[in-house]
């Protein structure tokens, strides 16, 4: 336990003094012990080993709670995904169809119009995600459409 105990002291000081160097100097790998020359400020850890060997060895042995975590994605990005995970499978139990890829919106599909658009957040996208027009809810006529639905006399 006191090995683990020293280690774990030893990986932080180096690590210290990693962070403290400036870009340009060159400064030694706390998990390796490997000499490099900083390029970034933020940069702590060598790229010797490939990947980011050395930054998972660190955090491994300093944050137990980070032990063997290899999957590279945070606990906000993880729950981000459950959530589109869940939107996806809701588009596609109500209406057998994705929701389109727009930057932004909701994710969720509302409706399918009468050409088969596909509703998000009040426009209707087409097979290719391009909006088509924005959807009246009380008037499912496509804008552009021509005949006695929206004429007025």
């Amino acid at each position: 336990m006191a090995k683990a105990r020293n280690n774990k002291k030893r990986l932080q000081s180096a690590y210290a003094v990693a962070k403290d160097g400036k870009v340009g100097d060159e400064i030694t790998c706390p998990s390796c012990k490997t000499k490099f020359t900083k390029t970034n400020y933020q940069q702590a850890f060598c790229k010797s080993k490939g990947g980011t060997i050395c930054k998972d060895f660190y955090w491994n042995n300093v944050t137990p709670s980070k032990r063997d975590n290899r999957t590279r994605i945070s606990p906000a990005s993880r729950a981000f995904m459950e959530s589109e995970k869940g939107k996806m499978i809701i588009n596609q139990k109500l209406y057998g169809e994705d929701a389109p890829c727009v930057y932004g919106g909701s994710g969720r599909i509302s409706g399918i119009t009468s050409e088969g658009y596909r509703i998000m957040d009040g426009v209707a996208y087409d097979e290719f995600d391009s909006p088509v027009y924005d959807v009246d809810i009380y008037d499912d006529t496509h804008p552009m459409d021509m005949g006695d639905a929206g004429d007025k006399e």
